[in-house]
């Protein structure tokens, strides 16, 4: 069976209740990474400079603290 390494799990923890059961089902089925939770603004900001994302901090539903998004 799968299961998160040391980064996934720490990544997750910066994520909402709801996140962390969801993917904590999904682990067990499926073999993924959690590479990113919570964004501070400065990572938010650089990702938007380069055309990574669509929004500035603190638009980012990854800028709230629990996180709202996960990739």
């Amino acid at each position: 069976m799968p299961k998160f390494g040391a980064k996934s799990k720490q990544n997750l923890l910066t994520c909402n209740e709801k996140l962390q059961k969801v993917f904590n089902e999904v682990i067990k089925y499926v073999d993924c990474s959690v590479l990113e939770g919570h964004r501070d603004e400065w990572r938010q900001n650089k990702l938007f400079e380069e055309g990574k994302t669509k929004v500035k901090f603190p638009m980012g539903r990854h800028n709230t603290n629990p996180s709202r998004a996960v990739d």
